[in-house]
């Protein structure tokens, strides 16, 4: 590892709000690493931004969250930002909703950032120092009778806080 800038991850990196995180971390000197489901996802991202590395990774399983986070510190160093954009939202009222529909929600929007935090907290204690940083949504605020899945997975990530 040769990277002496600091490090921002951010998780859930796609076209829009990922992508606008990125950019600004990396105007910001940081290098950054994006993940992504999807290497699809990653490849348009990577090639605008200098300084930015894409993993693949789903949140919802442990192993894959590990893996790509021991390779982010492998690779670009111990992680000083990290920003959790991972969403997944089935909408449909309570009865229309399945409960894999919901289970899959909570998965990606609230199991996966205690998974992705758990990553990086040892390395911020041990610096005395970093920023973890939980993207939501409206609905996690106030939720509607179309967000039953949505609303509670996302209303979780103000509790980390």
């Amino acid at each position: 590892m040769e990277n002496k800038k600091p490090v921002a991850v951010v998780v859930g990196a796609g076209p829009g709000n990922g992508a606008a995180l990125a950019r600004r971390f990396v105007e910001g000197g940081y290098a950054t690493a994006i993940l992504s489901r999807h290497r699809s996802t990653l490849a348009p991202i990577e090639s605008e931004l200098a300084d930015t590395r894409g993993f693949e990774c789903d949140v919802s399983d442990p192993t894959s969250v590990e893996s790509a986070f021991a390779s982010i510190v492998s690779e670009l160093g111990e992680v000083n930002v990290l920003l959790y954009n991972a969403g997944s939202g089935v909408f449909g009222d309570i009865e229309t909703i399945t409960p894999d529909q919901f289970e899959q929600a909570w998965r990606v929007n609230a199991y996966g950032s205690l998974l992705c935090a758990r990553q990086v907290i040892p390395g911020m204690k041990a610096k005395g120092a970093g920023a973890i940083i939980f993207i939501g949504a409206t609905a996690s605020r106030r939720g509607g009778v179309q967000t039953a899945a949505f609303a509670p997975a996302k209303a979780i990530r103000r509790c980390h806080a």
